[in-house]
């Protein structure tokens, strides 16, 4: 046998090993974990072994479901996902599963092959037909950009992200009964602070305070100057969404930030509704279980539910009354602002209704202001805003 020939056997030996051992050891694994096991850096369950049956053999679907149970359950898994993205920044890729990694912090991408324009107008349609319906409604639309759009100076030549501002001015335009918030300036102008999670695609708390003060100067309330808060570090930890798709650990963690006003907090009432039937009750809009687990963003308001209605005690020359938000989890951060000056905000995410919202005990004529509130990407891609055509005057 040739010397030369050597290293190539070993190798040859060593990858057919892999081959048997890893294939083994995952099946080991994987019978130890339940079957509702989830992975915590990813923030995913992970697949279920598929049920084998004559069907699922001849509809093709078992060993598609099992290669899609294999990979999840791959032993050291978040470990080859971080070899393989480290190969790919190593090749010079600067976007890694939808998700650019520039000056120490990630972003998600957007281009305009990523939603369907046609689908956006039958939303903005929707949103002018319900401004229209509530004449006496004043109605006001805040498109938030996100970290790729304020730091679209670091990304790559020619990557092809989308213009953000242009398309808020596209959203604005189509909307002339709905008065559109201007958040991208604020946010331009403080784009050297701590304005976005570095491991997440939503704003801080920061950020969101920017917002507050955009939002504000359209809707006329009189906005409380940062000196008013006392700002709480509740968490160092998090390690958000856009972390769980690249698991890069060389990007530092992000802070939680809790603004409290210095002179006390009004007493609020939370109620969340996870169904019409379903509600539960908190003392506080900040809960703060969330903390010591993944989904520390979720620490303002909880996670995504249909409905979140937030009653505060204000006094009488600082409530301008009732606010209806329809809204993405931006509305999370936001919202504690806002209760400072309106004592009863109902929050609707219409991508968990599916009915009209008397149905979930809503009477769109009681408010006497209405928010629509997105940031650009998710606004761009929703398709639940069009179910405002279900929505009737009482």
């Amino acid at each position: 046998m040739k010397k030369d020939n050597i290293p190539k056997l070993l190798l040859i030996g060593i990858f057919a090993l892999m081959l048997t051992v890893i294939p083994i050891a995952t099946l080991i694994s994987s019978a130890g974990l339940p079957e509702n096991a989830k992975s915590e850096n990813e923030n995913k369950y992970l697949q279920k072994m598929p049920q084998l049956s004559f069907e699922t053999v001849t509809e093709k679907t078992f060993m598609s479901d099992f290669e899609e149970y294999f990979s999840d359950r791959i032993v050291l898994r978040e470990d080859w996902i971080r070899l393989t993205n480290s190969f790919d920044r190593l090749l010079g890729k600067r976007e890694i599963k939808g998700v650019f990694t520039e000056d120490g912090r990630m972003m998600q991408s957007w281009r305009t092959s990523d939603y369907d324009i046609s689908s956006v107008d039958k939303n903005l349609a929707a949103m002018e037909n319900f401004a229209q319906k509530f004449p006496k409604m004043k109605t006001f639309f805040m498109l938030v950009p996100n970290a790729q759009e304020i730091y679209s100076d670091t990304l790559p030549a020619n990557c092809g992200a989308a213009d953000q501002k242009q398309f808020t001015k596209y959203c604005y335009d189509a909307t002339p009964s709905i008065t559109g918030i201007d958040a991208y300036s604020g946010l331009l102008a403080a784009k050297d602070e701590y304005i976005y999670y570095r491991t997440d695609h939503h704003w801080t708390s920061y950020g969101a305070y920017i917002g507050y003060k955009s939002a504000s100067s359209a809707m006329k309330i009189i906005p409380y100057s940062k000196d008013k808060f006392c700002i709480e570090h509740a968490s160092n930890e998090f390690k958000g969404t856009l972390f769980s798709k690249t698991l890069d650990n060389s990007i530092l963690p992000d802070t939680i930030d809790i603004y409290s006003l210095a002179q006390g907090e009004p007493s609020v009432q939370v109620s969340v509704y996870s169904s019409a039937e379903s509600t539960a009750a908190y003392d506080s809009m900040y809960f703060r279980e969330f903390l010591s687990q993944k989904d520390k963003y979720s620490t303002f308001l909880g996670q995504n539910v249909p409905r979140i209605d937030i009653d505060t005690e204000l006094s009488e020359e600082n409530d301008k009354g009732s606010l209806l938000i329809i809204k993405d989890s931006y509305a999370h951060s936001l919202v504690p602002f806002l209760s400072k000056h309106y004592s009863h905000i109902t929050m609707l995410d219409l991508r968990y209704i599916n009915s009209d919202l008397s149905n979930i005990g809503v009477d769109v004529s009681k408010y006497g202001t209405t928010l629509f509130m997105y940031n650009v990407i998710t606004f761009s891609q929703d398709e639940n805003v069009k179910k405002l055509n279900f929505v009737v005057p009482y």
